[in-house]
């Protein structure tokens, strides 16, 4: 993990995972051990990689592709990412169905992704994989897209988990995106959307205002004195071990 100083530059991903379990921080963010490969993880990775490749390259202009247009794009896309992590996936021991209902998921979320866009022409994104970090905060953040909306910027979250449900975790985690935008950019955002791509449905909205801002400060400010440490035992176990098997070799 980045320090600046004797402050860690958090990201919202490892503040979520310190509340979790401080035990689960300490191996992933002061041990440095790796994680091990899950079958939501690759999946996950694969989906966002075809959706920034998508938002890099489709028009700014406002106008609407055509719906089969975007799909078989996106599609395609799909097809040559689930290629490329094949070795992966396979190495995960999961049976040649079990991948492909994982694969025909994936698609699924692209299709309802594209029909989202050929409802909203006019929702440009403005950037994709946008890299923002302060320094004050000692946080850093990646966002996977940055519409806007008749001049006001919202910040968009791709889910690609099966049930669509804006759970604790992804509250904090838009909070502290919304938290980092305004010092990143200097302007306040308005909302957050959280895109559960397994939903037809148009993204949920998080409202950003001052109690969601200040709850965001107080976790980031918290998470930033509780990690200071270097220390294992200043790492307690809360999740009932469970967070040893998340990990190679520990």
């Amino acid at each position: 993990m980045i320090r600046i100083g004797f402050k860690r530059i958090l990201s919202p991903t490892a503040i979520n995972t310190y509340l979790d379990c401080p035990h689960k921080f300490y191996l992933r963010y002061i041990k440095r051990l790796k994680t091990k490969p899950s079958i939501y993880l690759i999946r996950g990775n694969v989906v966002h990689r075809v959706l920034a490749r998508f938002n890099q390259h489709s028009p700014q202009t406002g106008h609407s592709l055509a719906l089969v247009q975007m799909q078989r794009t996106l599609l395609r896309d799909l097809a040559q990412e689930w290629q490329r992590s094949l070795p992966s996936l396979q190495a995960l021991g999961l049976s040649e169905e079990q991948l492909r209902q994982f694969e025909l998921e994936s698609q699924l979320m692209l299709i309802n992704f594209a029909a989202w866009k050929q409802r909203n022409p006019t929702l440009l994104v403005t950037r994709y994989e946008a890299r923002l970090v302060s320094k004050k905060l000692g946080l850093l953040g990646i966002v996977d897209a940055i519409h806007d909306i008749g001049g006001e910027p919202i910040v968009v979250d791709y889910k690609t988990s099966r049930r669509p449900e804006i759970t604790p975790e992804i509250e904090r985690q838009a909070a502290i995106y919304a938290l980092l935008y305004g010092e990143f950019f200097g302007r306040p955002l308005e909302e957050v959307w959280i895109h559960f791509l397994a939903s037809e449905g148009d993204p949920e909205a998080i409202r950003v205002d001052d109690a969601l801002l200040h709850y965001a400060r107080t976790l980031v400010e918290s998470t930033h004195q509780n990690t200071i440490s270097e220390q294992e035992e200043d790492y307690p176990c809360t999740c009932g071990g469970r967070c040893e098997r998340d990990f190679i070799n520990t």
